[in-house]
C-alpha cells in the first residue's frame, strides 16, 4: 500500500497494533492489544466465543473503528493519518481504496449461488481491482 504513516523499521510487521482499544457502549471488548506479524509468519488468533477475536480482525479492516491504539498494515495506517501529532479518520472513498489492498476471509464465508466456483472466485478481483476476466480466471486455482 502506498501512502500514509510508514513503519520506520526495514523488517516492518505485516499487521501491527499497537495498545488498540474497542468498546460497545459498556462494554470494552479489546482491551490494549498488542501484535505484530511479519511476512510469511502465521498467527492464529484464538479464544472463547465473544472475546473478540472477530472484532479485532474486523478492525484491522477498518469495517470497526478503534477506541484507541494504532493498527498498521503493511506498513501503513488502518483508517487514519497522522497530521500534526493527531489521528485524523481518513474518508470512507480512502478506506474503501486501502481495504481494496487487505485481503480476508470471513470465518463464515458464503458463495454467490446463481454464480458457478470460477465466478465466485474471480468476483473480487474483477470487481475490486478491476483485473480484465481473462487475468482473474487464469489466477483462479486449477480445480
Amino acid at each position: 500500500m502506498s501512502g500514509g504513516a510508514a513503519v520506520a523499521d526495514s523488517d516492518a510487521a505485516m499487521v501491527l497494533a499497537e495498545g488498540v482499544h474497542k468498546r460497545f457502549g459498556a462494554l470494552e471488548v479489546l482491551r490494549g492489544i498488542d501484535l505484530s506479524v511479519r511476512r510469511g509468519e502465521v498467527a492464529c488468533i484464538i479464544g472463547p466465543s465473544g472475546s473478540g477475536k472477530s472484532t479485532f480482525l474486523r478492525c484491522v479492516n477498518h469495517l470497526e473503528k478503534i477506541d484507541a491504539g494504532r493498527l498498521f498494515a503493511d506498513g501503513v495506517l488502518v483508517g487514519y493519518e497522522e497530521r500534526g501529532g493527531r489521528l485524523h479518520e481518513l474518508h470512507e472513498r480512502e478506506v474503501a481504496r486501502r481495504r481494496a489492498e487487505i485481503g480476508m476471509v470471513f470465518q463464515h464465508f458464503y458463495l454467490f449461488p446463481h454464480m458457478t466456483v470460477l465466478d465466485n472466485v474471480c468476483s473480487g478481483p474483477l470487481i475490486v481491482k478491476g483485473v480484465p476476466r481473462a487475468e482473474a480466471e487464469a489466477r483462479a486455482p486449477a480445480p
